[in-house]
């Protein structure tokens, strides 16, 4: 049974180097944390190598620029920083612009915020927006009869964000661990809600809806969770130079991203159905005990495939099991129906949704 993709899996090394390298690449915040203390340590430098005075007299701002130009991937990290330094841009010249028309006075401050929060929503800058404002207030108690004061602010910010844009093109993440850990997650958790409705399903009597909701798992959040992870290293490929050594292992996990997704739909689906007509309160079930034992050893079944899922499929043993339990459960569904009159349409839904997530978990050839 496989866990995930050889060519996803990491390698295993011995030693501490070993253990620094899967540290480094299961965890991107230390990675972030390492590079952005590397750049505000540069723009720091930088900026006290400047001969020019203002420069000279706040050099903390090329630090500041510096993070904000240092991402968990490189495009964010290109477009975190333009953003930026727009955003500390516009508010600067929003201050002088106010300054020099209405003065330095109360009612000056309160034009800049209400200006700089309306123009913080502009869409193009993102979440940086928030530094109009911020930029503006700074420019406006600090330096509005400054210039110099203006020019060091924007000037070593922006001189801050290239170094940090160079520190982060120089050593380009690419998450492709954190994303592999969140498909393993979620491929556990679908399975872990199929082990429930198996227990459910061995129970000599049905369970009462409160029951059933207790075996309910929240598949929701833990999907997010993978598409964010998994949009992540998808971003972190745009533009990187390692992207091309790492294009098999970047593009099984979009497959197996895909085929997850499927997956969640249909077995919320099997959920749903089993627990909305298989209870105790009901004085006739969808499945009752003629089916329930061979339901639950298809659903267990499908279970171990999808926990054999690596890249993008399960093993083709499992597969073969799931597809034996499923043909003897059809099988049941058959018999029981030709030896009564109800019309077993729940059974026959489970059939289809358990064939539908086999189909899912095969090779997409195979699948074709």
């Amino acid at each position: 049974m496989r866990d995930i993709s050889p060519a996803v899996r990491p390698r295993l090394r011995t030693g501490r180097p070993g253990r620094l390298r899967r540290t480094w690449a299961r965890h991107p915040r230390v990675g972030l944390a390492v590079k952005a203390a590397l750049a505000a340590t540069l723009a720091w430098l930088a900026a006290q190598a400047l001969p020019v005075a203002p420069a000279a007299e706040y050099p903390y701002y090329a630090p500041l620029g510096a993070v904000f130009a240092t991402s968990t991937t490189l495009s964010g990290a290109v477009r975190e920083a333009v953003q930026s330094i727009a955003s500390i841009a516009l508010g600067a010249a929003l201050a002088l612009t106010v300054t020099t028309l209405f003065g330095d006075n109360l009612g000056a401050i309160a034009l800049v915020v209400a200006v700089g929060v309306l123009l913080a929503g502009w869409h193009r800058l993102g979440s940086s927006g928030s530094w109009v404002a911020t930029s503006a207030l700074f420019v406006l108690v600090l330096g509005s009869h400054d210039s110099g004061f203006v020019m060091a602010y924007t000037g070593l910010t922006a001189l801050g964000a290239v170094i940090g844009l160079a520190v982060t093109t120089a050593f380009p993440p690419l998450p492709l661990a954190p994303a592999q850990t969140q498909l393993r997650t979620l491929r556990d958790t679908l399975a872990g809600q199929l082990d429930d409705l198996v227990e459910a399903l061995r129970l000599a009597h049905p369970p009462t809806e409160d029951e059933w909701q207790q075996r309910i798992h929240r598949i929701d959040p833990v999907l997010a969770q993978m598409r964010k992870a998994v949009s992540q290293a998808a971003e972190a490929r745009r533009g990187n130079p390692r992207a091309r050594r790492y294009r098999e292992p970047a593009e099984a996990q979009y497959r197996q991203a895909r085929a997850l997704e499927r997956l969640t739909l249909l077995v919320e689906q099997l959920t749903q159905v089993i627990a909305e007509t298989e209870r105790a309160e009901f004085e006739e079930v969808a499945l009752g005990p003629s089916l329930r034992p061979t339901a639950a050893r298809t659903l267990a079944a499908l279970a171990t495939a999808l926990r054999s899922v690596g890249d993008a499929a399960a093993d083709p043993e499992a597969l073969s099991r799931a597809q034996a339990c499923l043909d003897e459960f059809v099988e049941a569904v058959r018999r029981a129906r030709a030896a009564t009159a109800d019309d077993l349409f729940v059974a026959g839904d489970v059939v289809q949704t358990v064939r539908r997530s086999l189909t899912a978990l095969q090779p997409q050839e195979a699948a074709g």
